[in-house]
């Protein structure tokens, strides 16, 4: 299946993505001990229209592929050997046909004279050697498209599972796959060249973690139950060849995220001709569900697209600009989960400050002009994870790449600072803001508990050690145009201004 999906003609709305299921079962086998395994794929029919969406319903399905497609498999009775006492576990079986159905071929047994019980997943994971209980699962956030249309990617994300219970000793051995990610396809029109496509919520839409192939299945679109070690909130495909885009015909760009309802609206990007525009967009009635595919239509020439994006956490919006092969927030991060006062500092927790304020309403903290001019103030742990799904705060190496391009770090300072004196103090040396990168003058939190140069510096972290007690930031000031590089204690609290990945 990750090599062939046909793509059928697009009608209303929602489509589901294909379930693999069988529909009719095999006879039973003659006797003997080996197990054998049939499965196939049919076209769910089942889809509604979703009203008040720009989306259309697009069918299609899907083929295994002989000798290529594996799947894994486990049963508590069956056995590795014929008259053996080990139990199947992680059992590799192949697809020996290219059609919707198909026999697999591998190694087990059956064991007692009693029903059997089997359990299955797609794509196997060679690797695995432990129980059905907590089997490995993952949707990768950066997905990789090879062009234009092209599906081949899909397959190796689209993770499945099966089960079979009861089935009689030397009985017929089938399963019915189901889906347990959701699958979109953006069609897209307008011009340049198309080369990243992002989607960002509120909520997670890729993860790593673990499955349980023993649960229950889930109500029709309910999700699986997964136990997950880390989550996105942010899936981006980038096109291995850049698309042209046309007003006419739509480039179509695929990508697998989580089922389920997010909290807040979507955020859809595009990446045209080096540069991201932005747009927010409501999730379908109901969130995704399990199992189908969603048809998003985009046009570039419709209203809405801004380079701008906004932070799901607090609402709170921000500019971007592109400089050279960078794309950075145009104003200082505001993101404040907690505030306290300059007296209070660690190395290792998490502080946030804004400067002037010396308590800890976070509410309060917001309503001053220092927040809203500046932003926030974080220590070096805090700074680690406070830019928002889909930036990074940039380590040493990607501030030396933006000052670089801006001429060198005896003159970029001059090209990133606001010009004029409105908030740098006098005589603002050099300032011109012809990156639109526009750095404030923010001061910062020192490590001996003083809030301390505001006008005069505005100081930003990396996020590169350079001891375990320090680590590289960048400042400028309003004497010189330059860019200063050094290493501060970890206590200290600077602005951060966040890259997007």
């Amino acid at each position: 299946m990750k090599d062939l999906i046909k793509i059928l003609s697009a009608v209303l709305l929602v489509t589901a993505i294909n379930a693999c299921t069988l529909q009719e079962v095999p006879d039973p086998t003659n006797g003997g001990g080996a197990i054998t395994i049939t499965a196939q794929t049919i076209q769910e029919q089942a889809a509604t229209n979703v009203p008040g969406t720009k989306t259309t319903l697009s069918g299609y399905e899907t083929h295994w592929v002989a000798n290529t497609d594996k799947i894994g498999i486990f049963s508590p009775q069956a056995r590795t050997t014929d008259g053996g006492d080990t139990p199947v576990q992680n059992a590799e079986f192949t697809a020996q046909t290219s059609a919707k159905s198909s026999n697999f071929t591998g190694t087990m047994y059956w064991g007692a004279d009693e029903n059997h019980d089997f359990y299955a997943y797609y794509p196997r994971n060679p690797g695995f050697s432990g129980e059905r209980t907590e089997v490995p699962i993952s949707l990768a956030s950066s997905q990789t498209q090879s062009a234009a249309g092209n599906t081949d990617h899909i397959g190796a994300l689209d993770y499945m599972v099966a089960k079979s219970l009861d089935v009689a000793y030397q009985g017929a051995v089938n399963f019915t796959f189901n889906h347990v990610f959701v699958m979109i396809e953006f069609q897209i029109k307008g011009s340049g060249n198309l080369t990243q496509v992002s989607l960002s919520g509120a909520d997670p839409l890729a993860c790593a973690g673990t499955i349980n192939l023993a649960q229950s299945v889930p109500a029709a679109g309910s999700p699986y139950s997964i136990t997950t070690s880390s989550t996105s909130n942010y899936v981006t495909v980038t096109l291995g060849t850049a698309a042209t885009l046309s007003s006419e015909t739509a480039t179509s760009v695929y990508m697998m995220i989580l089922p389920g309802a997010q909290s807040e609206n979507l955020q859809i990007g595009l990446k045209i001709g080096g540069s991201w525009t932005d747009m927010s967009k409501a999730q379908p009635i109901g969130g995704f569900v399990r199992g189908k595919k969603y048809v998003v239509a985009l046009n570039t020439e419709d209203a809405g697209w801004a380079a701008t994006y906004k932070d799901n956490r607090d609402d709170k919006i921000y500019a971007y600009v592109t400089i050279g092969t960078q794309v950075w927030m145009t104003e200082n991060l505001a993101y404040l989960p907690s505030v306290v006062g300059p007296g209070t500092g660690s190395s290792s927790t998490a502080y946030y400050y804004v400067y002037g304020y010396n308590g800890t309403d976070v509410a309060t903290a917001k309503t001053t002009d220092n927040y809203s001019t500046y932003g926030v103030l974080y220590n070096w742990t805090a700074a680690q994870s406070a830019c928002p799904s889909g930036w990074h705060l940039p380590s040493d190496a990607e501030w030396t790449t933006l000052t670089t391009y801006l001429g060198g770090e005896s003159v970029a300072g001059g090209k990133m600072k606001e010009a004029g004196t409105a908030h740098w103090n006098s005589p603002n040396t050099g300032a011109t803001n012809e990156s639109g990168f526009t750095a404030l003058p923010g001061g910062y939190r020192s490590s001996i508990g003083r809030f301390s140069y505001i006008g005069i510096y505005g100081l930003w972290w990396s996020s590169t050690e350079n001891h375990t007690a320090d680590a590289w930031s960048r400042f400028l000031t309003y004497a010189r145009s330059n860019v200063g590089r050094s290493y501060y204690n970890k206590e200290n609290g600077f602005s951060v201004r966040c890259l997007r990945d």
